[in-house]
């Protein structure tokens, strides 16, 4: 075993050059040998681990040996992994398979020029018909993978910064009118679709996103104060270390979606039926109730006590949409009349509905922000931008410059 200068063991790898008065780091990978000196025995063992790793990983020396699959691969299990969520991991993932590593995968990482992205978003735009936000956010993670690569002196300029990006188109969001709320409201009540009424109504009623209703637990939900407090999102993602698709209860995406929202008696009577509901049909079930370990607070399960896809409430969604059109069109066949058809929508269209209702309501847009968990109050201007343009008019209305003058004189 080395020993240093005083006689003390030195970490493997690590020697003592008393002629040279410095230590000597040496290390081999695949048949080259690398070694480093320095006079400071701790700067020279953290260099070497540095150093090691960097050749383990392909890192070492100028980024013309070096692909961009390499380095992504660093980027998002080294740089990312410990800093995001679970379904952000997978999302990054996702986009990386589905958009970049055909074209780029192979690709040293310093040969990339904004050509190449260019022709690249070009084709996922003609081609494969990928919508602009989902090239934006395929931008958003390049730009941050080559941001990176040049903190770590990889590349001097970033690639992505020559791209031109198409213009967002924003589309028309799905709102329920009135007269589609009233609709789709009886349909709930009936006896084939009544175990689903109290999660729509307390959507419909709180704005609350999908997988934030999914998480709720009884342990958040206050009667006597009538609050409901979000503190989770539930998902259901793949586990990359188990390779098993798992539920998890994560904090909200961001600091303002953890928030308490006040529970109006539409709601408050929508938990009631939904926590009578659970007895019974936890007695019903007998044996065959089986929660999941940890997730026995979960409010809305499913009828073996268990946690709820978000796929699962789309497609109900669906089948409940397809049955109100059925119902309809055998109605209108009877009293010889046109059909009310429901167009299909999303679960996220019923927080969209709700700010909808709060706007028509006269509810100041700073207060739905709190009751949507916006981080700003720019983002839900910008969400509801038509229904802000309709109160403005509506509220001009009550400006009169005549009634004025004539109160005046």
């Amino acid at each position: 075993m080395a020993l240093d200068k005083n006689g003390k063991p030195l970490p493997k790898g690590i020697s003592w050059r008393a002629k040279e008065n410095r230590y000597m780091g040496r290390f081999q990978h695949e048949g080259k040998t690398y070694t480093r000196y320095n006079t400071n025995k701790t700067a020279l063992v953290k260099e070497m681990e540095n150093l090691k790793y960097e050749v383990i990983h392909g890192l070492a020396g100028k980024a013309d040996k070096l692909t961009f699959d390499k380095w992504f691969y660093t980027w998002l299990n080294d740089f990312k992994k410990k800093t995001i969520k679970q379904t952000s991991y997978n999302n990054y993932l996702n986009l990386y398979k589905n958009t970049l590593e055909e074209s780029l995968g192979r690709k040293q990482l310093n040969a990339i020029r904004p050509i190449h992205i260019q022709r690249l978003y070009n084709e996922l735009l003609e081609e494969r018909g990928i919508s602009t936000k989902y090239l934006s956010n395929v931008n958003s993670m390049l730009y941050n993978v080559f941001k990176i690569a040049i903190h770590n002196n990889l590349l001097v300029k970033n690639p992505c910064e020559g791209v031109i990006l198409p213009k967002m188109e924003q589309k028309e969001r799905r709102v329920l009118s009135v007269e589609e709320q009233q609709i789709f409201l009886k349909y709930l009540h009936t006896e084939r679709w009544h175990y689903y009424e109290p999660l729509f109504i307390f959507m419909l009623g709180t704005g609350v996103r999908v997988g934030e209703a999914l998480g709720l637990q009884w342990s958040d939900v206050s009667f006597d104060k009538r609050e409901i407090h979000i503190n989770h999102t539930l998902v259901y993602t793949k586990n990359e270390e188990y390779g098993e698709y798992q539920f998890s209860l994560q904090a909200p995406k961001t600091k303002s979606s953890r928030r308490i929202v006040p529970m109006n008696d539409d709601v408050y009577n929508a938990l009631k039926k939904q926590r009578i509901n659970v007895k019974k049909l936890r007695l019903f079930m007998g044996d065959e109730w089986k929660p999941l370990k940890g997730y026995e607070d979960i409010v809305f399960v499913n009828y073996k006590g268990r946690p709820r896809q978000t796929t699962e409430i789309g497609a109900t969604l669906n089948n409940i949409i397809a049955y109100i059109n059925k119902e309809e069109e055998n109605r209108a066949t009877e009293v010889n009349l046109s059909p009310f058809f429901l167009e299909n929508f999303h679960p996220h269209t019923l927080r969209h509905t709700f700010a909808t209702r709060c706007f028509e309501a006269g509810i100041e847009a700073k207060i739905v922000q709190v009751y949507l968990g916006h981080s700003s109050i720019r983002m839900t201007l910008d969400l509801y931008t038509h229904v802000a343009n309709d109160k403005l008019h509506e509220d001009m209305k009550k400006v009169s410059v005549t009634n004025l003058q004539e109160k005046i004189i």
